[in-house]
C-alpha cells in the first residue's frame, strides 16, 4: 500500500529567505534553490509551518492579513496545499489557510479560536508543537497521518529541530535541500 509523503517546511530561511538582509518588510523575498524540485518529488503532501519563539519574533505582532496574503501568492508559486502561521506574541494564536480548487479559493481558519484547541493557546510557536498538532487535524481531512516513516520536518532553526524531535518526527536541514 502506497503511503503518501508529507513534508513539513519551516518558511524564512527554509523555503524563502530575504534579497536584502536589511529588508524587515519580508517584501523582497525569493524562493531558495531546489525547493520547489524538493516539494514536487513523488507527489509529497507539502505543509508550510511558520512561526517561532524567538526574542526578535516575540517584540511583535505580525499583521496576519499581511501574512495571509504572503502565503497564499507563496502558495500559487509552489505545491503547497495547508499553510499554517502564529502571528501574536507569547504563541497565542493559530492560522491555518487551505488551498481549495487547484487555488482559486482559500479556506482561513483561526486555531486559536476553536474549542478543541484551548489547551493548546500559548504553544502555537515553535519550538512548541501546538501548530502541528493542528496540520495533523487537518492533514486527517485528507485522509493523511502523521507518523515518522512518512512524514519529515524540513527546517533551518534549532526551534524546527525541537518542534520535530519533540512531535517524533524526522528533521532535514534546509541547507540540504538547498544544496
Amino acid at each position: 500500500m502506497y503511503t503518501r509523503k508529507i513534508i513539513i517546511w519551516d518558511n524564512s530561511g527554509t523555503i524563502t529567505d530575504s534579497k536584502n538582509p536589511n529588508d524587515a518588510s519580508g517584501s523582497e523575498k525569493v524562493i531558495l534553490p531546489n525547493v520547489e524540485k524538493a516539494m514536487k518529488q513523488a507527489g509529497a503532501f507539502n505543509v508550510i509551518c511558520s512561526g517561532c519563539k524567538t526574542p526578535k519574533s516575540e517584540q511583535q505582532y505580525f499583521d496576519p492579513e499581511k501574512i495571509i496574503a504572503n502565503l497564499k501568492k507563496l502558495m500559487l508559486d509552489l505545491p503547497v496545499d495547508v499553510a499554517t502561521f502564529s502571528a501574536a506574541t507569547g504563541g497565542v494564536e493559530c492560522w491555518v489557510i487551505i488551498k481549495k480548487n487547484n487555488g482559486t479559493s482559500f479556506e482561513i481558519r483561526k486555531a486559536h479560536e476553536d474549542i478543541r484547541y484551548k489547551h493548546l493557546i500559548g504553544q502555537f510557536k515553535k519550538p512548541c508543537t501546538g501548530m502541528l498538532t493542528v496540520i495533523e487535524d487537518v492533514l486527517q481531512e485528507y485522509g493523511l497521518t502523521i507518523n515518522e516513516k512518512n512524514t519529515t520536518f524540513i527546517g533551518d532553526r534549532w526551534h524546527d529541530i525541537q518542534a520535530a524531535r519533540d512531535f517524533r518526527i524526522p528533521f532535514l536541514y534546509a541547507k540540504d535541500v538547498h544544496h
